[in-house]
């Protein structure tokens, strides 16, 4: 792999962070939802902890880690806004990871035991549910494919065409460039220079936070 790109372990949608029209958070669960706020640094829960809860972020960014042989971070996920964390431990006594925020958040929590109960007593809930997994399912699998491509151009070039709108596959950042970095799988070094070559090829074109491919 080159220099100028970094290996990340992470499966974030990206797509929650290009749209503005997010999934929104079920209204089925809003009852039993608490909101809670965390400061960046602060753990929501640690590897081992007692599952006691599933959370959707409504602002702001938690990673998901586990510790590797060396005592290096290997990051698992990093929840964006718009996304649920946690639903993998929803039939486990203990959480799997330990997630810390990655800056000021703000988290809807939802107690396992409320989630369970829902999904058995609500048949149109739980296809909802069901749809909800599959859709970051399938956005996992993109981000996947993405990450194995070797070059920045190359995936850049998949992110329009797999996530963008129109005949130009036009593409909205919510966020910075840096975050377009880090879930490309780039140092933001690496995407600057990359855009700035694209944009002189006229591969693509940048209009404020709107990225376009030209051909």
């Amino acid at each position: 792999m080159p220099q100028d790109m970094i290996e990340i372990i992470r499966i974030t949608p990206f797509i929650d962070m290009i749209s503005s029209k997010r999934q929104g958070f079920p209204a089925a669960l809003r009852p039993s939802s608490v909101r809670t706020t965390y400061e960046a640094g602060a753990a929501i829960f640690r590897l081992g902890s007692p599952a006691h809860s599933v959370f959707f972020v409504e602002s702001g960014a938690v990673r998901l880690m586990r510790l590797g042989r060396s005592g290096e971070e290997v990051i698992l996920h990093d929840a964006r806004a718009g996304e649920f964390f946690a639903e993998a431990s929803l039939d486990s006594p203990k959480y799997h990871c330990n997630a810390v925020a990655s800056e000021r958040t703000e988290l809807l929590q939802v107690p396992a035991s409320a989630l369970r109960e829902l999904l058995d007593a609500d048949r149109e809930f739980s296809r909802q549910w069901v749809a909800l997994l599959a859709r970051q399912l399938r956005a996992v699998r993109t981000r996947v494919e993405r990450l194995s491509l070797k070059s920045a151009a190359e995936r850049v070039r998949h992110l329009l065409v797999s996530e963008g709108h129109g005949p130009h596959c036009e593409v909205t950042l919510d966020g910075t460039l840096k975050d377009l970095a880090r879930n490309l799988g780039l140092t933001h070094e690496a995407l600057y220079r990359t855009l700035a070559a694209m944009e002189k090829e006229g591969v693509i074109e940048r209009r404020n936070s709107v990225l376009r491919l030209l051909r």
